[in-house]
């Protein structure tokens, strides 16, 4: 499943919210983002980051409400993983020692992009979590 298309991702820098556009890829259950469209295309530069979908703790991506984003047609993914040494709680991170959650907002250029990434995650989701049940 593969669905390429610029998106604002909402991320820490320096203890501080920013929202940076990054091109974004879905592919293998992952959601990966450059800095440009060329990087993609270019297979020796890595992707800037990634968000595994495997670890996604909501079964279906939600709208992002007011009261955490006043952003129009934003999207919300939160993953769940294990702590790793030097994690910690910050804008997006909640880490209890045991486990860290990361919240992740993105948004789309429009309503009907939000709907088709909405509807694409969601089908990536379905399928990881049949697999896992």
């Amino acid at each position: 499943m593969i669905n390429i298309v610029f998106q604002t991702i909402f991320q820490e820098e320096s203890g501080l919210g920013a929202w940076n556009r990054r091109w974004c890829s879905v592919q293998d259950n992952k959601i990966y983002y450059w800095l440009y469209p060329e990087d993609e295309v270019n297979q020796n530069k890595e992707p800037h980051g990634e968000i595994d979908l495997r670890k996604c703790k909501n079964e279906q991506v939600s709208i992002a409400s007011r009261l955490d984003c006043a952003r129009p047609n934003t999207f919300v993914l939160i993953l769940l993983t294990a702590a790793q040494p030097g994690d910690r709680t910050s804008i997006i991170t909640e880490s209890n020692g045991k486990t860290t959650q990361t919240k992740y907002m993105l948004a789309a250029d429009s309503k009907e992009e939000r709907k088709q990434w909405m509807e694409v995650l969601n089908k990536c989701l379905q399928s990881i979590h049949s697999w896992n049940h």
